[in-house]
Formats: C-alpha cells, sequence, structure tokens
C-alpha cells in the first residue's frame, strides 16, 4: 500500500530496519521523500512516464543527506533490491518507457499471494 503519511513511513522503516528512531529531521525528511519518489509508480492507475517525473535525478538530489546523516545502514538484503530499482528506474528513463506501473504491480502482487512460488 502506497501512503503520504509520514509517520506510517517512519514507523515502517524503524520495523524493517532502514531507520534507527534516532534520526535527524533533515535525515527523516530526505528518507519519506525517497520513499514517495520510489514509489509513485506503483501509486497511480495512470501511465508513468520515467522521463517527465525524473525519479532517478530527485533521489540523487538526497544522496548527500543520506551520506551526512544516516546513521544506520540499510538491511544488508535490500541491498539487491535497491540495485535493480534503480537500474529498472534509469533504464526505464533511457528508453523514455511511460508504463501502467501500479496495474503491472498489482497483477503480479495478486498472483503472488494467491499462489506463492509457484
Amino acid at each position: 500500500m502506497c501512503t503520504d503519511n509520514r509517520q506510517a513511513i517512519i514507523d515502517a522503516s524503524i520495523k524493517m530496519g532502514f531507520l534507527s528512531g534516532y534520526e535527524s529531521e533533515i535525515m527523516l525528511d530526505a528518507h519519506c521523500a525517497a520513499i514517495k519518489v520510489v514509489g509513485e509508480p506503483f501509486a497511480s492507475e495512470d501511465n508513468y512516464d520515467f522521463v517527465e517525473k525524473a525519479a532517478y535525478k530527485r533521489v540523487g538530489k538526497l544522496l548527500e543527506v543520506f551520506a551526512k546523516h544516516r546513521i544506520t545502514a540499510p538491511p544488508e538484503e535490500s541491498y539487491a533490491l535497491n540495485r535493480k530499482l534503480s537500474g529498472a528506474f534509469l533504464l526505464c528513463t533511457k528508453l523514455n518507457a511511460v508504463i501502467p506501473c501500479k496495474p503491472l504491480f498489482d497483477t503480479v502482487y495478486d498472483h503472488k499471494m494467491k499462489h506463492g512460488d509457484r
């Protein structure tokens, strides 16, 4: 579920180990902004224009904040997903992709919930 609820993002991020709970407001703001940007393609039934939205550029601007203010590393298992998402966003941008991401995600998610790994 996508949310704009800042506190819900922070609470879930602490629970999953992405934040410690002792971060500065500037770090929390950057973290929430990054989560919202990465979630954008999956929050709307509309086609997502990767060039127009320039998500990779918006997240890139937050990296300096992460470098200066992060006090805990993200969970190790998230690194592979992060690389895959970054690569997919960049590839979609280079291909001028306009994709109905949420409907595609919902289809895969629903199948996974019904059938597991099959």
